[in-house]
């Protein structure tokens, strides 16, 4: 894109200075996108009358040592046995079996945040979302692609039955979070289309005010340049991650969804990935893209230029 500008400059009829990266907002530090989850204590007598059935035992392994320090993924894959185990266990002490009953209910209401804190709390989402990997790279193959997307689409069907606390299996969950890690795309993504969207914002300004003086030898350069930069380079770019983004946001935004509420830092840096919002750095890259295809078009059109050679 910069060589893009810097040709486009040789023309009298076009200035614009050098543009500065601009960043997108960044994920939020650990501490703004944790959603606190109710603690599940019981006591010594309680322990033993849960001995009859699964809720004891379970309840013990997140008491454990090691289970003071689980993960977030770890701790969804808890939550999710330990409501499974108290709505099974069938107690004849009524004043602990009704305690029960209220913990699995207030649990429920919770596991929404309990899979948005294993999707966007471990080290899994800082690299997913990172912004310093740079641009979508040109060679992001398509099985890299379709791995990414059975990945997250696995994670989809699960938020999906969350209310009817799915058999989820650790290893498949966790290799799916690692997937993500491992591509890298939302930050790549969020990165290459703010970077992208501020240069063709900028061009089209430009475009926008030239008046008839440019009709002639002068648009002849211009169009040169746009069909060597735009048309043949940055166009076909532009399609490839439209293709991947157009397969990749849906589901990142249903994730979002199906794990709300979420707080607020966090809900502002995902809403820049919003496949819908037309607040979103999507949705601002779109009408940016749009916007600079036609303001072209119509100089062309103005200038008696063939409108086929604009791609």
């Amino acid at each position: 894109m910069s060589q893009y500008v810097a040709d486009l400059n040789r023309s009298q009829y076009f200035s614009l200075i050098a543009l500065a990266t601009v960043m997108p907002e960044s994920l939020p530090s650990f501490r703004f996108r944790q959603q606190p989850l109710t603690k599940f204590d019981i006591g010594l007598l309680d322990f033993l009358s849960l001995q009859q059935c699964d809720v004891g035992v379970i309840a013990g392994r997140k008491n454990s040592i090691l289970g003071k320090v689980m993960t977030d993924s770890q701790r969804f894959l808890y939550e999710l046995d330990i409501i499974r185990a108290i709505e099974s266990c069938d107690l004849k002490e009524s004043e602990l079996s009704a305690t029960l009953r209220s913990v699995a209910q207030q649990k429920r209401r919770e596991l929404p945040k309990a899979f948005g804190n294993a999707l966007f709390n471990g080290k899994e989402s800082e690299a997913f979302f990172s912004l310093s990997n740079g641009f979508v790279p040109l060679n992001y193959s398509t099985a890299e692609q379709q791995e990414l997307l059975d990945a997250l689409g696995r994670l989809v069907v699960i938020g999906e039955q969350l209310s009817n606390l799915p058999k989820v299996e650790s290893v498949i969950f966790e290799g799916d979070l690692k997937i993500l890690m491992d591509s890298e795309y939302a930050g790549r993504l969020l990165y290459s289309l703010m970077q992208l969207t501020e240069y063709l914002k900028s061009v089209s300004g430009v475009i926008a005010h030239q008046g008839d003086e440019v009709c002639g030898a002068p648009i002849v350069f211009l169009k040169q340049q746009f069909e060597r930069h735009y048309v043949q380079q940055i166009q076909p770019y532009m399609g490839r991650i439209n293709q991947s983004a157009y397969q990749v946001l849906p589901l990142l935004t249903r994730l979002v969804s199906l794990s709300s509420p979420h707080t607020e830092p966090l809900d502002r840096f995902l809403g820049q990935l919003d496949f819908e919002s037309d607040k979103s750095v999507w949705q601002e890259y779109q009408r940016a893209s749009q916007q600079h295809a036609g303001y072209w078009s119509a100089l062309f059109e103005r200038c008696a230029l063939p409108l086929t050679a604009a791609g």
